[in-house]
């Protein structure tokens, strides 16, 4: 499945998630586009009984991937409101879509921006009982940045160490010894 088909699918998933808690007037969704102003507000509403901003920004994951020309508008959005973000499945939404700013080719991130996104992984991996798939995420992200910024390999290298020592669940324990292994093999200058 391309990521025009997957945006097309979340784009219906999403309008029948809206009718059927009523929310079809908050929709985002226009005839032949979308409001992409209107979404990015509604990842960050503080609306928790029917957990729309999860839904926005599960339907805002798969619009990111379809229509990379927003990238950065997302991007800007979602790393300014990233502490609004606090739904623990939404929060490893935002570290997929960081990713995808970050591996894009046609966006580059800023100085500010990349150390705001290492504050935000090493939040996300430090925190206790974070879920499994926000943790994950961090550790790609934080793997990713320290290609950019040397200093972050001895940091990651050391919280990784402490969740191996400490005892994890299997899927931190593999992605965090994958990416020892990357580490090691990209040594420190």
């Amino acid at each position: 499945m391309n990521a025009s088909e997957a945006y097309q699918i979340q784009k219906t998933r999403f309008m029948l998630w809206l009718q059927k808690y009523e929310l079809a007037d908050i929709s985002p969704l226009r005839e032949k586009d979308v409001d992409l102003e209107k979404l990015l507000s509604l990842c960050v509403v503080e609306q928790t009984k029917s957990n729309l901003a999860l839904h926005a920004i599960w339907f805002l994951e798969k619009y990111a991937l379809a229509h990379t020309e927003d990238l950065p508008t997302i991007f800007h959005f979602l790393l300014d409101n990233r502490l609004r973000i606090t739904i623990e499945g939404a929060q490893r939404i935002l570290g997929n879509i960081y990713l995808q700013a970050l591996n894009s080719s046609s966006y580059t991130t800023t100085e500010d921006q990349e150390e705001e996104l290492i504050n935000c992984g090493f939040d996300w991996l430090t925190t206790p009982d974070k879920s499994i798939a926000v943790v994950a995420n961090s550790i790609e992200l934080l793997y990713f940045l320290s290609l950019r910024s040397d200093w972050i390999k001895k940091a990651l290298e050391s919280e990784i160490s402490l969740l191996l020592e400490r005892g994890t669940t299997p899927a931190i324990r593999s992605r965090g010894q994958k990416v020892l292994k990357q580490l090691h093999r990209n040594p420190k200058s």
